[in-house]
């Protein structure tokens, strides 16, 4: 049966896929109805689909038809908004945070659709952002990394962004320059726009799935050649960010010397990201398990852009109170320039200080 769109509710699915201007649907059918695929079909401003009640199986294995629930979308998205303020403080910073990655998600739906990529936007709400993490850049360490992981997508291509671009800064590249890699950090995945939404979703991937992500730096290297006020650098960089030193990346296989200085930093803060980020088929690990994982390759990255996200992270995490693997919480009290990553731990509610060089088998789980 068609619903409108604006009387559309979870409770139905799918039945026909929806599409927009390229190969793959924006929506497939056998799709369940949430507030997140209303607001899909809004984007692209479809007017009416085709449903049916969706279907559950019971304990005894009988299919039963679930009953719509009343659209309150408006309401959904504010409590989203609101919870997620909560969660990561009530600062400008962390404010302007979700913003952004709302923005961005915005303009990764139009893209979907095959609209071109509007600059103008990313850089009203990435740059701002930027320089407000100059001034407080503690809060990198803090960045939110257990989000839902159908929208680890936006959250990820904005802290990319802020990532690279205060790499950048603390290599005392010029302003202008900085402003640039982050751009390019922010957009470097805008080209997954262009494959298969459902991969999103997947744990397991196939070997079509797996070619398809590996044609995303070429999808957004395209979607950006157009936009003439973006620098060649940009472009570029955005091209050769899944490029390793030693000719081991995509798409590629470039050598060291033929890969650009801005794309050397964005491969290390695209991975450092996704490392301590919840991802749909990998639980995330602590900045510092980042940080030994990545020093484990030292013929992938840029040894220089490695030690500068390094001493950011020892920099900023004296008096930080952590998880440990044990499960214990406890507060990090000294930290040897010799040994970053395994800094000496005061137990919470406990008299006990523990060094992580001699307790190698303890782990910091999460900062908290």
């Amino acid at each position: 049966m068609k619903v409108k769109v604006a009387n559309l509710s979870e409770g139905y699915q799918i039945i026909e896929d929806i599409m927009g201007l390229t190969k793959y649907p924006i929506v497939p059918k056998n799709t369940p109805v949430t507030n997140e695929i209303i607001e899909i079909l809004n984007a692209f401003q479809v007017e009416e689909v085709d449903v049916e009640l969706a279907v559950k199986t019971d304990k005894k294995g009988k299919n039963k038809q679930i009953p719509p629930i009343k659209n309150d979308k408006q309401h959904s998205i504010k409590h989203e908004q609101k919870a997620s303020t909560t969660n990561l403080g009530a600062s400008t910073f962390f404010k302007q945070y979700i913003e952004a990655v709302a923005t961005y998600k915005k303009e990764f739906i139009r893209w979907q659709s095959g609209m071109a990529v509007d600059i103008a936007k990313i850089r009203e709400f990435l740059i701002p952002l930027l320089d407000l993490l100059d001034k407080e850049p503690k809060h990198l360490l803090s960045l939110p990394t257990s989000v839902n992981k159908n929208d680890y997508i936006f959250h990820h291509s904005v802290s990319v962004g802020l990532i690279s671009g205060y790499l950048a800064m603390l290599m005392n590249m010029k302003q202008g320059n900085c402003y640039q890699v982050a751009l390019a950090g922010c957009l470097s995945d805008c080209g997954m726009a262009r494959i298969d939404p459902l991969i999103f979703r997947k744990i397991l991937l196939n070997n079509e799935d797996k070619v398809d992500i590996k044609e995303h730096p070429t999808n957004s290297y395209k979607m950006l050649q157009p936009i003439l006020s973006l620098k060649h650098e940009v472009k570029l960089s955005v091209l050769q960010h899944h490029e390793r030193l030693d000719g081991s990346g995509y798409p590629f296989g470039l050598q060291e010397n033929k890969i650009h200085l801005f794309a050397k930093i964005i491969s290390i803060a695209d991975v450092y990201h996704a490392l301590v980020s919840n991802r749909v088929y990998k639980e995330k690990v602590s900045p510092y398990t980042a940080i030994d994982i990545i020093s484990e390759n030292p013929n992938h990255f840029d040894s220089m852009i490695y030690e500068t996200l390094a001493r950011w992270i020892v920099k900023y995490s004296l008096n930080v109170k952590v998880k440990l693997s044990t499960n214990q919480n406890g507060e990090i009290v000294y930290i040897d320039s010799m040994y970053p990553t395994r800094p000496f731990i005061k137990i919470e509610n406990s008299s006990d200080t523990i060094s992580l060089v001699e307790f190698k088998d303890i782990k910091i789980k999460e900062i908290l």
